[in-house]
């Protein structure tokens, strides 16, 4: 039960950062600002994340972790309760920052006990459950809420957020034990951790894996009508959810015992998938490069955050605090680069962008077979000991 509550936790964190996507014309009537105003408030979201995921993390160590988790979902219900009751554009954007500094927290400190709950052995089965929340949130969560916003209002969506993020406090408080914060004056620092070996490597693949992706997704309403697709954005959406699912699960599967292997053929299959999605294929057949481009990215993120969480040990907190960071970076240079691609070359070049992008990923884990994707388990062991 704990892990599915971090996994809601996740849910709610993805849901809270792309909801204005999703209720984007209303709410863009309502507050008397364009299309790309309100778009704005998920760049701001990802920019405040990013920002504040390695300071706080590092400012917060000895905070107990339970009263932390629950402090940072409470800040969720504040910020979301302000978007809901907000009739001002830039009241808006503070309470999306306000959400965003607690986001760039809760993604180092779930991971955290998702490690906690479990033996070392299963850690990437934890991470992947965890995560899955994620998945689910961009699967069904935002479609539900757009729903819901053309039905009720953009501002009932919110107020919906506000009402799962007290839930989840409550179903914190009864099953996920409380945990010490780290106390001494020998707690590793932020350079100390970035040093240990292996763990520059998954970063830079993470941020080449997550531009590139981004790259290609942000603009998936364009790439939806290039190739053809008879349900447009919506279908586009869809294959791609379906199949990060799939990824998600085999992910948690076999993370633990293949997680070299997993993450070239993850890079791999994105790679290849990606720059077919530009061959001009029949729109059935690029329906399954969708589905396929969507499982191939869908464990990534598990993939990444296992291998840092297994390189920096006790420090996995402050380690996925500098995953999170790469992370927002990475969302943000792939809508850049994107949008860039689109404006001089056309959808045409998206994939291109993105498959050398990917390759560049592959490389790096290609030649960190020591420590950050080890060929053998023992070595994995020896390094997080």
């Amino acid at each position: 039960m704990g892990l599915l509550a971090l996994s809601t936790t996740a849910f709610l964190t993805i849901l809270t950062e792309t909801m204005p996507a999703a209720v984007l014309p209303a709410m863009a009537d309502s507050l008397d600002q364009s299309a790309t105003g309100i778009g704005q408030l998920v760049s701001v979201y990802a920019l405040a994340s990013a920002a504040a995921a390695i300071p706080m993390v590092a400012l917060t160590r000895a905070v107990p972790r339970r009263l932390l988790y629950i402090a940072l979902v409470l800040a969720f219900t504040v910020a979301n309760t302000i978007t809901a009751l907000s009739s001002s554009y830039p009241l808006t954007v503070a309470s999306r920052v306000v959400a965003g500094l607690a986001a760039g927290v809760v993604w180092p400190v779930i991971c955290g006990y998702a490690i906690r709950l479990v033996d070392t052995r299963d850690m990437g089965r934890a991470l992947a459950i965890t995560l899955a929340g994620s998945t689910v949130a961009m699967v069904a969560g935002l479609p539900l809420g757009s729903l819901l916003g053309s039905w009720l209002g953009w501002r009932f969506s919110y107020g919906l957020l506000s009402l799962l993020s007290v839930l989840v406090v409550i179903w914190v408080i009864m099953v996920v034990p409380p945990a010490p914060g780290e106390r001494g004056r020998n707690m590793p620092r932020v350079g100390q951790v970035l040093r240990l070996p292996g763990l520059r490597p998954i970063l830079l693949a993470t941020l080449f894996g997550i531009v590139a992706h981004y790259t290609l997704y942000t603009y998936m309403a364009p790439l939806s009508a290039a190739l053809g697709l008879p349900g447009g954005t919506t279908q586009g959406l869809l294959l791609f959810g379906a199949g990060a699912l799939v990824g998600v699960v085999l992910a948690g599967r076999l993370v633990d015992a293949s997680l070299r292997r997993m993450a070239i053929g993850a890079l791999l299959l994105a790679a290849l998938t990606t720059v077919a999605l530009m061959a001009g294929l029949p729109p059935a057949l690029a329906s399954v490069v969708l589905l396929l481009w969507g499982a191939s990215f869908g464990g990534l993120p598990t993939l990444f955050q296992s291998a840092t969480a297994r390189v920096t040990g006790t420090s996995a907190e402050l380690g996925t605090a500098m995953l999170t960071t790469i992370y927002n970076i990475g969302i943000f240079g792939g809508g850049a680069i994107g949008g860039l691609a689109i404006g001089i070359h056309g959808v045409g070049s998206l994939g291109l962008i993105a498959g050398f992008a990917l390759c560049v990923a592959l490389v790096i884990v290609l030649q960190s077979s020591q420590h950050a994707f080890p060929r053998a388990l023992a070595a994995t062991a020896e390094c997080a000991a």
